[in-house]
């Protein structure tokens, strides 16, 4: 199915990134329903020793956790425990009579607030149309979170999911339910209603229903101590710390250039509470806190190989090793359309469209890079992607840990670079 001389093209690439210190290391897999077509690692897992980058390498795979949490989702779903559109309040009552941002100021310069029109559904949290947002996607938003003790994800203090939901109903929608696309913590939301149903916390849900099934061991919210032998360290442009004054999510997007010739660091707490809201501590040593929060929307740490078990077991239509996670059927609407027209402009190119918990590739001749119209994917916040081709029936995932990565166009490549491989 591929030319392993056009894959080599794919290792080349990235070991130019890797020598021009744009990345520390980075491996990649591309794997079908029965086979490995392709595996390779360049540069260092840890820059300072030397290690190598490997395909056991633990990294924080962030937003590519909402994929499992979805799937998870999906399988109550699968036993009759709710439908896409039951009202999430059904479950969790203090999302009821949720308030929208209404647009205009009251006399002291604060947002005024209206009622909200409809309620939320666990389709809107799915397909990220709910109205919560992220602090990085939405600053008026992000205002009121910040207030409440409402993080993006990350927390070393002991607060756990349930504490946050309660903190999180407190806050503004920034629409009505459904009325538009808005990327944020719906997938958090999710990993409660997890909670409130399954009668299980949603690390222990997780665990039980999905990694142990699919013989994931590397897989956790919190890394073991064994794991955390093999944990890679995010690392940043070694650049002035002042270039972050004056920058926020949206424009660093299109501006941020580190320039040529930088280097690289350790990840500086500024260069990533600059864009989110979270707990450094929880970015930096994960596995050195007692956590108690399970965020289903960038929480755990995995590995290339681990979580390709979960991209062959998509492939393969939910079935992995004689076990059956979730059906075909329930997969195809997960990578159908959810949005409508409903334009997206965060995972891609601003022309994709968003299933139940996948980005989807709409028009294919509307990328920067090659790919299959239908594909699904996403991926994490410190530069680790993955996406499936249900046309031809493999998954790629790449693994790296850089923060920030607006600058690096390294997977965007890549995923061209497979297409050109196929023969």
């Amino acid at each position: 199915m591929f030319c392993e001389t056009r894959l080599q093209r794919i290792t080349d690439l990235a070991q130019q990134y890797v020598d021009d210190k744009i990345i520390s290391g980075w491996n990649i897999q591309i794997g079908g329903k029965e086979n490995i077509y392709y595996q390779s690692t360049v540069g260092h897992r840890e820059v300072e020793t030397q290690s190598p980058m490997q395909l056991d390498t633990v990294v924080r795979i962030a937003s590519m956790t909402k994929a499992i949490a979805s799937v998870g989702a999906m399988m109550l779903y699968e036993r009759g425990e709710f439908l896409l559109t039951s009202p999430i309040k059904r479950f969790l009552p203090q999302f009821s009579n949720m308030q929208v941002i209404a647009g205009q100021r009251d006399e002291d310069g604060q947002s005024t607030l209206r009622a909200a029109t409809s309620d939320i559904t666990i389709q809107q949290l799915l397909s990220h149309t709910s109205g919560f947002g992220y602090f990085h996607t939405h600053r008026k938003l992000g205002e009121y979170y910040k207030e409440s003790g409402v993080h993006d994800w990350g927390y070393s203090d002991g607060t756990t999911l349930a504490e946050w939901a309660d903190r999180l109903s407190t806050c503004p929608l920034a629409f009505d339910p459904g009325k538009r696309f808005l990327y944020g913590v719906n997938t958090d939301v999710l990993g409660r209603l997890i909670e409130v149903i399954s009668g299980q916390s949603f690390d222990a849900f997780v665990k039980s229903e999905i990694l142990d099934p699919l013989g994931m061991a590397d897989t956790a919210f919190y890394p073991t101590a064994e794991m955390a032998a093999r944990l890679a360290p995010v690392y940043s442009p070694d650049i002035d710390e002042s270039i972050y004054d004056n920058l926020d999510y949206i424009n660093a997007k299109a501006t941020y250039d580190p320039g040529a010739g930088c280097g690289l660091r350790r990840l500086p707490e500024k260069a990533i509470t600059t864009f989110v809201n979270l707990d450094f501590d929880a970015v930096e040593r994960p596995h050195e806190i007692n956590g108690t929060f399970f965020s289903g929307g960038a929480g755990l740490h995995s590995t290339l190989l681990d979580y390709s078990k979960f991209l062959q077991m998509l492939t393969r239509g939910g079935e992995l090793n004689g076990t059956r996670l979730i059906s075909p059927e329930t997969i195809r609407v997960m990578r159908t359309n959810q949005i409508g027209d409903l334009p997206i402009d965060i995972g891609g190119v601003g022309h994709d469209r968003f299933g139940l918990g996948f980005g989807i590739v709409a028009d294919a001749g509307r990328q920067p890079y090659l790919c299959q119209e239908g594909n699904y994917f996403w991926g994490g916040a410190y530069n680790t992607q993955y996406f499936l081709d249900p046309v031809n029936e493999f998954y790629v995932v790449m693994m790296n840990q850089l923060y920030p990565n607006f600058h690096c166009e390294l997977n965007k490549r890549v995923k061209g670079m497979v297409y050109q491989a196929i023969v």
